[in-house]
C-alpha cells in the first residue's frame, strides 16, 4: 500500500496518468495516439478544461481515506483499467507523454509502483490542497513547505520595509512598499492554495492462474 502526492501541470488543458515505458521515445502522441494508449490501458486521460497546475493524490492498493473521500465529487468520477509494464508511472500534462521528456516539476511528476494491471477510480474534489493536506496530514516537499511559509515571509518583509521607510520620512515609498507587498502576497496565496486536486485509488487486479 502506498500514497503518492504528485504535483504537475498542463498548457493544453488535459492531464494524464500514464505508463512511461509504453510511450514513444522522442515524440508526444497525437489525438489518435493518445486513444491508442488508452485502449492499451497504459494511459488515463484527465481533461481539466483549463491550463495550470493540478495535484494528484494516488492511493495504490488502498482506498481513499474516509476523511478525504467526503471531499470527492461523486458525480465527477472516472472508473477504468490501468496497467504498468515496469511500474514507472507519471502524472502530467499530455504534452509530456514521451519517454525523453525533459523533466519539469511544473509539468510532470514521476513515481514507482508495483508493475501489473490495476483497476482505478478517480475523482475531482471541491477543495484546495491546503485543506486536503490538513485532512490527511501528508508531508509536503521542502519546496512546498517553503511556499506555504512564503506569505508570512512576504508580509513581515513588507511591514519591515514600510516601517523603515516611514521612519526616515519617505512616506510615499513606505506606502508603495506595503501596496506591492499586498499584491505579491495575493499572487502567492492564489498559487499555493488554489491548485485543483484529483484523488485516485488504484488496486492491483489479481490474475487467475490455471494449471
Amino acid at each position: 500500500m502506498a500514497h503518492f502526492r504528485l504535483p504537475a501541470g498542463t498548457d493544453v488543458a488535459e492531464m494524464a496518468l500514464f505508463d512511461i515505458d509504453a510511450l514513444h521515445q522522442t515524440r508526444c502522441p497525437d489525438a489518435e495516439g493518445l486513444e491508442e494508449l488508452v485502449k492499451q490501458q497504459a494511459l488515463v486521460r484527465l481533461p481539466t478544461g483549463a491550463d495550470g497546475g493540478y495535484l494528484l493524490h494516488l492511493y495504490v492498493d488502498e482506498p481513499i481515506p474516509d476523511n478525504v473521500m467526503r471531499y470527492c465529487l461523486a458525480d465527477d468520477k472516472l472508473i477504468g483499467m490501468f496497467s504498468s509494464q515496469n511500474g514507472r508511472v507519471a502524472f502530467g500534462g499530455v504534452e509530456s507523454t514521451y519517454q525523453n521528456f525533459k523533466l519539469n516539476k511544473f509539468i510532470r511528476a514521476d513515481a514507482d509502483i508495483a508493475p501489473g494491471p490495476y483497476t482505478f477510480t478517480a475523482f475531482h474534489t471541491d477543495i484546495s490542497d491546503e485543506i486536503l493536506a490538513r485532512a490527511i496530514r501528508v508531508e509536503n516537499t521542502s519546496r512546498e513547505r517553503w511556499l506555504t511559509k512564503l506569505p508570512t515571509i512576504i508580509t513581515l518583509t513588507a511591514i519591515g520595509m514600510g516601517f523603515t521607510l516611514a521612519n526616515i520620512q519617505r512616506f510615499i515609498a513606505a506606502g508603495l512598499s506595503l501596496i506591492l507587498g499586498y499584491i505579491v502576497l495575493k499572487i502567492v496565496k492564489d498559487c499555493v492554495q488554489n491548485t485543483p486536486v484529483i484523488c485516485m485509488t488504484a488496486a492491483r487486479k489479481l490474475q487467475s492462474l490455471t494449471a
